[in-house]
């Protein structure tokens, strides 16, 4: 259609400009219009310096033509010359000042290379030619916003909205602007009539909704909930939401057991369940709540067993078992989610991790060796894979992968701290102080004595060699950074 549109405009400037009388088109004229259509072929299959020469040629012999003009300028936009893009297509604007084409563009290259000015009147006369156009009527309100002119660009949108009424696209642009102007009022007024204007979509009921309880709106976001209640009985987001507004200054432990009916719901997506779960895994691991635990626990139950195909609602029992210490029950989780897709690291990592908490090494060993081959470049799984064989007294395997694991490290100062702590512990298991010593010193340097691996594996180290006091003070500090586990709790007692 364009191509089109072009040989119809070249006619036309022919004829604008044409001497005989009888309109008829001239030999020249059909001979320009065949090399015009060379120069397109030429365009077409990548030959922009056949097409540029032809068109150059004609363009000396034919200055007042647009399209000609206009074609140069679009092979130059290809060749990225900026400056003979916009120069040609300004050209074409002075023989075609009411064409629409050319006019756009023109604007469209003007606020390219930000000469805002100039593309803002053009911008200006094509949302005159054609009112309907989105596109015409983002650049211009695009020009506006640069100016610093935010009504202005609300004013074309407006403008636009009168013609083809209200849309998903031009509301979400008015609604962004109401913002940057600190508008609430009117921006949940523009979300408030998208979601009249489409009453069936509850996509726009629950972005004013979300909206209302952004700005402290409680009691207007819970209309809005129970409305898309009474669209769709099961929506997740509004039964949660009145979920909460019902158990509103009560536990968090009640609010989470009251959703039960919806955990129960087959037909919501497990994702949305455990969306709703994660914040207060979270809150539950920092402050060891274990009322809120205790739910947590019932809940996952209830996510596993309605979604038993599903990893990830087994991944998060592991995450909730760990955070209630339960590690034999986090591994079981664990290993469950993997047996169902093994194409995660964090789980592989998770699972990793609380062998290590129970030293169950010779199951680390197998564990370890799995990860390995699946994720070769994991640092994380060379230092378990290390801690395993290393606990399990084949020290030179031990120390020969987690020299590898240095190398993976690369400039990862955490993974590479954790690596040198690991082979100070291997190096004082194989009966060498003075390099064991060595490279925890390392790790401690590397990690600016913050590393909790590094200062557990000093203080077991310092008891080998007797020193039980030294090694009580490295234990305590490990344990201060966040060193946890229920080995160093054994180790700091006694």
């Amino acid at each position: 259609m364009k191509e089109k549109l072009l040989i119809l405009l070249l006619l036309i400037s022919f004829r604008i400009t044409a001497q005989d009388s009888d309109n008829r088109y001239t030999e020249e004229e059909i001979e320009i219009q065949d090399k015009f259509v060379e120069a397109k072929k030429h365009l077409l299959i990548g030959r922009l310096d056949k097409a540029e020469e032809i068109l150059k040629k004609l363009y000396g012999e034919n200055r007042k033509n647009p399209t000609i003009a206009l074609e140069l300028s679009k092979i130059y936009h290809l060749r990225n010359d900026a400056y003979n893009e916009y120069k040609y297509a300004q050209k074409a604007t002075e023989y075609a000042p009411n064409n629409e084409y050319v006019l756009s563009n023109y604007a469209m290259i003007c606020i390219e290379q930000e000469k805002h000015d100039e593309g803002f009147s053009v911008l200006k006369q094509l949302v005159k030619i054609d009112a309907s156009s989105e596109e015409y009527a983002d650049a211009l309100a695009t020009v506006y916003l640069i100016k610093d002119d935010k009504k202005a660009a609300i004013a074309v949108y407006d403008k636009l909205e009168s013609v083809i009424g209200i849309n998903e696209q031009i509301s979400h642009r008015k609604f962004e602007i109401y913002e940057l102007l600190n508008d609430s009022k009117q921006a949940s007024q523009e979300l408030l009539a998208l979601s009249e204007a489409f009453p069936n979509d509850v996509r726009f009921l629950k972005n004013l909704a979300a909206f209302y309880n952004k700005n402290s709106l409680n009691d207007k976001a819970l209309d809005t909930y129970k409305i898309i209640l009474a669209l769709d009985v099961n929506d997740a987001t509004a039964n949660m939401a009145i979920s909460k507004a019902n158990a509103k200054g009560g536990k968090d432990n009640n609010y989470l057991l009251s959703l039960s009916p919806i955990i129960n719901n087959k037909s919501i997506p497990v994702d949305t369940k455990i969306l709703e779960l994660v914040p207060y895994v979270q809150k539950a691991n920092e402050n060891n709540d274990k009322e809120l635990i205790d739910a947590l626990i019932t809940l996952s139950d209830k996510i596993a067993l309605n979604h038993p195909k599903e990893a990830k609602a087994y991944a998060l029992k592991g995450d909730i078992f760990v955070t209630a210490n339960r590690y034999k029950d986090a591994t079981k989780a664990y290993e469950k989610t993997l047996t169902i897709n093994n194409n995660v690291y964090t789980v592989w990592e998770g699972l990793m991790d609380v062998l290590n908490i129970t030293e169950a090494y010779p199951k680390l060993k197998d564990v370890a060796t799995q990860a390995l081959d699946l994720y070769p470049n994991k640092a994380s799984a060379y230092q378990y894979y290390g801690r395993a064989y290393a606990m399990t007294g084949e020290i030179e395997e031990a120390i020969d992968i987690l020299s590898d694991g240095l190398m993976v490290s690369g400039k990862n100062l955490y993974y590479k701290s954790n690596m040198y702590a690991e082979l100070g512990r291997a190096y004082a298991l194989k009966g060498d102080p003075k390099k064991a010593i060595s490279n925890v010193e390392k790790a401690l340097e590397l990690s600016d004595n913050k590393s909790g691996y590094a200062l557990e594996a000093m203080g077991d180290i310092l008891l080998k060699k007797g020193e039980k006091k030294d090694a009580l003070k490295f234990w305590k500090k490990a344990q201060q950074v966040g060193i946890d586990t229920p080995v160093l709790m054994k180790k700091i007692k006694g």
